[in-house]
């Protein structure tokens, strides 16, 4: 949920006036694909064009004859749809991920495009964000009969041995000696010359390059950093100025510290992949030696976030990471030869969205990808939510780095602080007692710096003077916390947590981050006058038992299908060490790029679902030196059928840490993942008939399966009528034939496994069903369970998730058409034999109302519910659009679009729904202004549709539309009709047509369908939208996530 207060006093203007047409000559950056198969998949089908896709566990040869002829082929049918757009400026191609081009295109382009038959997809490039010293004894790597230790087919260590990991990220500093390839003496990394070179040349399938750049030669790369290149075109398209800590056009990591927003992709390669052996020093402490997951891997940098200025953030910068460049690096990255992928940025929301879909086809070539879940947690926010990838979710390990807050009485707390040096025993006062005059309260207690609160400081300099200030975690970035206490002259903070967990990080004075039953200690201490000292941190254990999902880590379920379980799996993700960049000033960048500076190197704990990530990325790596020839799916399954459970986080419901929402399929468990004895195996044409089933309807040539009954190693169906099949395959992957006996339990059904047992010989395939049937299971409620397959001396193990469809029917919630005439049909479920019915409402028009309102001001957007209470009390600057909803509505829906703002896309609105007693129905709160609330069959009553103004392109006021439409079944228009089945089954499926006719162009309408069983009940109701006015696609941004990982 992105609430962050940003700045100005709010004077509200309402218009009846029509939003001014945005010109449509506006160039905006968008992904263009085309319909024939990229490289990494193309099969053969074309008479002519032998097939192109690799073998298992082979890569693809870009200079083999049928790679050349078939990218000649692909290279000549873009050309054609480039022409029918032929002024707009083209910023990437793509052949092997991906068949198409990222261009900048106009409104009329962008239509003209899509209009074309050999034009799959036309999406908008939305720009996305960036989402260990000891994580290798945690997981069992190093030490007697660690991983490490074992041996590969060729009688080499586990350590990822010519194994190639590329990084799509933020760039890496190259100089740090987590990607030296000497060695001296003692065996420790080193790039001097006098070492022993430690790597041999790159493996022959590697065909990347190092590329120059700012800060940045060819002799930055050797025989451990393989490659590094920078993808930027389409950043540098939106002309977007670039904060001063970064190095333009360079694979070089920007500045990072309190200064700059970089680090990120140098702190995800060294965890991934980085060399063992490395001293490691926090703020001049030795912490010990950091290793990655995978330390005789290759690395291979991809450099596609770039720092751009931005005043409201503490650096003055923000970091963003287009879909264009980021499909054009993982091309790269495919045609170079890396072997996985570590992908630590935000998106991925859908399965159609085109940076999934480069991921799927660079599985087809065989090459492993890992994403992050993203950190919006506890909400049921998961990213990256594709079948075909691994994503990662966030969790604790069993240390931490830690300081003690001493008070003036001599009790000691200890909490999350990387000081290095003690702070002596000063005067401690809590932020509200150090509140400037007139000050609004929650940005005190909060601690905003004057950057953040429009210049306008909120702790009185004259209070703060030499004290260590008690400031509350939230809202504003936590290290902007410490920024106000020392611009106001403060020595020191304690930070108290708000449950989101504990993080130790680089602040601008000594600080320590304590819980809220310690903060609440220390601040009754406070309170009464006392004094505090700090001390120096040092690494202890953890307090909490591990692992334990962190707080931020994104649960399920998967919003785009819930047939798909995610998070897949979790790994350590809080106060990971690791190399990151330095901070340095201006002059010493410029240093640094004419070559009179050797850049310093540095390292830093960072917290998030990009530091689980690579972890990840990196046991993948092992497992792709061990088993060459197995597929991702493959090495994904042994992952997950291997993981434990982490420890109970004290959440409940959906959420909880524990639940398969939470961790996934459990904590990765790398020694036991050597040995998994089965695999969940998925091929190409698996993915292909499951994304038929979910609505691609241009990946149907070989039919369709139900989303459950894609061959993961997880089990999710989220409508349950009555009884439900759900089909697997396991494939033994032992040397001898095995035996299994299966167990399955879930909460509120009965389970069975036919058959129950499996015997399968060595390297064969075997298929079972699992029955799930409805006894006490709530309706519309998750419940959880497991399956095991036993035997062999292993256990495989998989998550089960199901959930009681609690009625007859099941049908989509949404369709939709762009035809003035047409027909949508739909696919419905049904739970009992007969006849049915079905009743149509509209299509009616949707209203829209145009508002002008500035930002909305810093108390408000505190938290969700002081907006509530601002919508629900109609304070002053809150847009309100308010609607009566009759008894035996259908649908109601409000909106908002990136199109209908002033500011083109750049403003950010915030959607609010309460009801008439003023409590909140739901609410939409995504990156942009793309929001909407639906409710379907909503209960009678006025509804208040809020609309709050998070930020605009230039601080200022922004003219928006909200539209809003209420169906019932009186409404009638278009000649709207629904047309069911003479008779269903139970247990069976059907189709429901919907039609229209003579809907006037230039509209947008809502209608719905209402579907009633044998018995004349409601069993379901789905909403229709037709728009007649062109319509364009778009931008999924998902949720605002922090500009620096985990910031507030």
């Amino acid at each position: 949920m992105k609430i962050r207060p940003l700045s100005a006093a709010v004077l509200l203007a309402l218009s009846s006036l029509t939003l001014a047409a945005h010109a449509d000559d506006v160039r905006r950056p968008y992904i263009v694909q085309l319909v024939d198969k990229p490289v990494a998949s193309y099969d053969g089908a074309i008479s002519g064009l032998a097939a192109t896709k690799p073998a298992p566990g082979r890569r693809i040869d870009i200079e083999a004859p049928n790679v050349q002829s078939y990218t000649s082929y692909l290279d000549g049918k873009k050309s054609v749809v480039r022409a029918s757009v032929g002024n707009a400026p083209v910023t990437h191609t793509y052949d092997v991920v991906l068949n198409g081009f990222a261009a900048m295109l106009t409104d009329a382009e962008v239509r003209t495009l899509m209009a074309r038959s050999d034009v799959a997809a036309v999406q908008p490039d939305t720009p996305h964000e960036l989402a260990t010293t000891y994580t290798p004894t945690f997981l069992g790597l190093d030490g007697a009969g660690g991983v490490w230790s074992q041996l590969a087919a060729n009688g080499i260590e586990l350590k990822g041995e010519d194994i190639i990991i590329g990084i799509v990220d933020g760039g890496v500093w190259p100089e740090h000696l987590s990607y030296a390839d000497r060695v001296d003496s003692n065996g420790k990394p080193t790039f001097d010359n006098s070492g022993t070179l430690a790597y041999g040349a790159p493996p022959a399938r590697w065909k990347g390059i190092c590329q120059e750049g700012e800060g940045f030669t060819t002799a930055n790369c050797n025989n451990k950093l393989v490659g590094a290149q920078y993808f930027n075109a389409t950043f540098l398209s939106v002309n977007r100025p670039t904060h001063w800590s970064e190095f333009n056009s360079s694979p070089r990591d920007s500045i990072g510290g309190t200064l700059g927003e970089g680090g990120h992709g140098t702190h995800t390669s060294s965890t991934a992949g980085g060399n063992s052996l490395v001293d490691t020093f926090i703020n001049t402490v030795n912490v010990g030696q950091m290793s990655g997951m995978a330390p005789r891997a290759r690395l291979s940098s991809y450099k596609v976030c770039w720092s751009y200025n931005d005043a409201t953030q503490p650096t003055g910068a923000r970091n963003t990471c287009y879909a264009g460049d980021n499909v054009a690096a993982i091309e790269q990255a495919v045609k170079d030869g890396v072997h996985v992928i570590n992908y630590s940025i935000s998106g991925g929301l859908s399965i159609n969205d085109l940076v999934e879909q480069a991921f799927f086809n660079a599985s087809n070539a065989g090459v492993i990808a890992v994403a992050s879940a993203g950190n919006d947690g506890p909400g049921n926010q998961v990213a990256h939510v594709s079948p075909w990838h691994s994503t990662i979710g966030a969790s604790t390990y069993d240390r931490s780095l830690q300081a003690e807050v001493v008070l003036g009485n001599g009790q000691r707390y200890s909490g999350a602080s990387i000081n290095a040096t003690p702070l002596p025993s000063a005067p401690l006062i809590t932020a509200e007692a150090a509140a400037m005059p007139g000050a609004n309260p929650t940005l005190v207690t909060l601690c905003y710096s004057a950057a953040s609160n429009g210049g306008q400081p909120v702790l009185d300099p004259v209070k703060v003077k030499d004290k260590i200030v008690i400031c509350t975690r939230g809202t504003n970035a936590r290290v902007d916390k410490s920024l106000a206490v020392a611009e106001a002259g403060g020595v020191g903070m304690v930070q108290v947590d708000n449950g989101a967990g504990l993080v130790a990080e680089m602040h601008s004075v000594p600080t320590v981050h304590v819980n809220a039953t310690k903060g609440a200690a220390i601040r009754s201490y406070a309170i009464g006058g006392g004094t505090a000292a700090i001390t120096r941190f040092a690494i202890g254990a953890s307090e909490q038992p591990a692992p334990m999902m962190a707080g931020f880590s994104s649960r399920g379920p998967n919003r785009a299908d819930a047939n798909v379980l995610k998070p897949d799996m979790t790994a350590p993700g809080v106060d990971i060490i690791a190399a990151v960049t330095p901070e340095l000033s201006p002059t010493q960048r410029a240093d640094v790029i004419n070559g009179t500076l050797v850049p310093p190197v540095d390292f830093s704990p960072m917290s998030g679902t990009s530091m689980s990530a690579p972890h990840v990325t990196g046991l993948s790596a092992l497992l792709r030196q061990r088993y060459p020839d197995w597929s991702p799916s493959m090495i994904k399954s042994a992952l997950m059928t291997t993981a434990t459970d982490t420890v109970p986080d004290g959440i409940n419901g959906d959420t909880a840490g524990r639940g398969a929402f939470g961790q996934g399929a459990g904590h990765v468990n790398p020694r036991a993942a050597l040995d998994p004895g089965l695999v969940y195996a998925i091929t190409e044409s698996d993915y292909r008939k499951y994304m038929c089933g979910a609505g691609m309807a241009a990946q149907c040539a070989g039919g369709s399966i139900a989303g459950y009954n894609l061959n993961l190693p997880s089990i999710s169906v989220p409508n349950v009528l009555g009884s439900v099949d759900v089909v697997r395959s396991v494939t033994n992957v032992s040397n001898s034939t095995a035996t299994y006996t299966a167990n399955i339990g879930i909460t509120g059904f009965s389970a069975s496994v036919t058959p129950s047992t499996l015997t399968i010989p060595a390297g064969e395939t075997r298929s079972f069903t699992v029955r799930l049937a409805r006894t006490s299971a709530p309706a519309q409620t998750w419940q959880y369970g497991t399956l095991t397959w036993s035997g062999e001396g292993r256990t495989v193990r998989s998550p089960v998730v199901a959930r009681a469809a609690g009625q007859s029917l099941a049908a989509p919630e949404f369709v939709s058409s762009d035809r003035a005439t047409g027909n949508k049909p739909m696919t419905i479920y049904t739970n009992f034999a007969g006849k049915m019915s079905a009743v149509a409402g509209g299509l009616k028009e949707i209203n829209r109302r145009v508002f002008t309102a500035p930002v909305t001001d810093d108390s408000t957007q505190a938290s969700l519910e002081t907006m509530r209470a601002a919508c629900a009390s109609g304070a002053p600057g809150t847009v309100i659009e308010q609607v009566t909803v009759p008894s035996g509505a259908m649908v109601a829906q409000f909106e908002t679009f990136d199109r209908d703002t002033s500011g083109q896309g750049e403003d950010d609105l915030d959607l609010l729904v309460l009801n008439a007693n003023g409590a909140l129905v739901d609410y939409s709160a995504e990156a942009g202004s793309n929001e909407l609330v639906r409710m379907i069959s909503p209960a009678p009553g006025t509804y208040r549709a809020c609309a709050f103004v998070y930020s605009t392109s230039d601080a200022g006021p922004t003219t928006f539309g909200v539209s809003t439409a209420v169906v019932t079944t009186a409404d009638r228009g278009g000649n709207f009709k629904a047309l069911v089945p003479a008779r269903v089954y139970a247990g069976g499926s059907a189709t429901v047509a919907t039609s229209w006719s003579g809907l006037p162009s230039g509209k947008r309408f809502l209608g719905a369908v209402r579907l009633l069983d044998n018995n004349n009940v409601v069993g379901t109701t789905t909403a229709v939208q037709v728009e007649t006015n062109s319509p364009l696609p778009l931008a999924q941004r998902g949720q605002r996530g922090s500009p620096k990982n985990l910031s507030n």
